[in-house]
């Protein structure tokens, strides 16, 4: 089960709700990653559960909110073996920009200053 934390600058009051690095869930892993170019922390699909014979594309339409992984659903009359497929870390706002792996203990993509953690995760998923 993936947990998603608030995270809060003390110097510049960014604020972030991710999971801090790797984690994971039943059918999806995401990791946190900052980007340059935005300046924000984003977690961001590594690898997703899916069925063995379909075309699945990632698209992040208008709606997006990348604090909530989607949940996948499996349809227990649907026999098809399901496979872990992967992705390289990517911005979901412009797949050209300069992102890099995030886990905390780490500093602000804004200010450089440490970032810190709520004690309990705020969010449950998958």
């Amino acid at each position: 089960m993936g947990r998603t934390y608030h995270f809060v600058c003390s110097h510049c009051h960014y604020r972030a709700d991710v999971s801090g690095g790797m984690d994971g869930g039943i059918h999806c892993s995401v990791q946190t990653v900052a980007c340059r170019e935005c300046r924000e922390l984003r977690d961001v699909f590594t690898k997703l559960r899916r069925r063995a014979d379909t075309v699945v594309t990632i698209k992040f339409p208008g709606f997006f909110r990348p604090e909530i992984p989607p949940v996948i659903l499996r349809d227990p009359a649907d026999r098809r073996p399901l496979v872990w497929e992967s992705y390289p870390l990517a911005c979901p706002v412009e797949a050209k920009h300069f992102v890099t792996a995030w886990n905390d203990p780490d500093r602000c993509p804004r200010c450089g200053n440490f970032m810190e953690k709520t004690g309990a995760p705020f969010r449950r998923w998958d």
